[in-house]
């Protein structure tokens, strides 16, 4: 009777411990409470060492090209050599243009650089109605931690969701903490740190929390994996848990 109460003990500790990881490895485990508030979109600012694609385009072509940068080689151009010959933003936010030479976009988005550069082509006279484009060519971010596939991945879009981002390097790995997945980023010179509970819903209506142009997500090793390492490292919780094994091996024999 003693041998069958121990038992049903062991299996009880086993169904809670199980419980108990379930959730927390599970995404957003309260989503049927999720109020689907509408989506908020920031665009992302430029910085000090993105590559822009900067195209003027007109009416008539024959005065728009001299401000366009041009591309050596036929056909279609890869994005590699697009980013080759792209414009560099220096450290100061500033890009070097054809004909209208130094111009400061840094800290302005693509489409406040836009208007600045169309505002600056009419101003000068240099053309009535022109079309200007401006995209950044080298969007990544760096994935680290507990992850299937860390590294460095890129993206064309201005930003992409959390959830995105973590299926873009393989989803977490069982041992990835989800409860503090951290989101470093740098701002106006300034580095910022998020930190995002993905077992709730809470964080997928925040702006904050899309991954922008050279974003880093960290994701930390749950306690499971932590004590796991140190076990392997001290001697003391070894023998500690060879006396627990053995204590509940004299129990179940007696």
């Amino acid at each position: 009777m003693k041998k069958i109460s121990i038992s049903i003990l062991i299996l009880i500790m086993v169904v809670l411990q199980s419980c108990g990881s379930k959730k927390k490895i599970i995404y957003v485990q309260d989503l049927d409470e999720y109020d689907n508030s509408a989506l908020v979109y920031t665009s992302t600012k430029i910085q000090p060492n993105d590559i822009l694609k900067v195209e003027v385009s007109d009416l008539n072509p024959v005065v728009a090209a001299p401000f366009n940068m041009m591309v050596s080689g036929g056909g279609q151009t890869s994005v590699d050599m697009m980013r080759l010959n792209g414009y560099l933003v220096t450290p100061k936010g500033a890009i070097m243009l054809p004909i209208l030479n130094e111009m400061s976009v840094g800290g302005l988005t693509p489409t406040e650089a836009e208007m600045k550069i169309k505002q600056t082509l009419i101003d000068e006279g240099y053309l009535v109605n022109p079309t200007v484009q401006v995209r950044v060519l080298n969007n990544k971010f760096t994935v680290l931690g507990e992850v299937r596939a860390p590294g460095v991945l890129n993206f064309t879009e201005q930003s992409i969701s959390l959830l995105n981002a973590i299926g873009m390097a393989g989803d977490l790995t069982y041992a990835g903490l989800r409860r503090d997945v951290q989101i470093i980023r740098e701002i106006d010179g300034k580095r910022l740190v998020y930190h995002v509970d993905l077992t709730t819903a809470k964080w997928m209506s925040n702006p904050d929390y899309r991954i922008r142009q050279n974003d880093v997500i960290y994701v930390k090793p749950n306690k499971a994996k932590s004590n796991s390492e140190r076990v392997i490292k001290d001697p003391l919780q070894i023998l500690g848990i060879l006396s627990t094994i053995g204590a509940i091996i004299l129990l179940i024999r007696n």
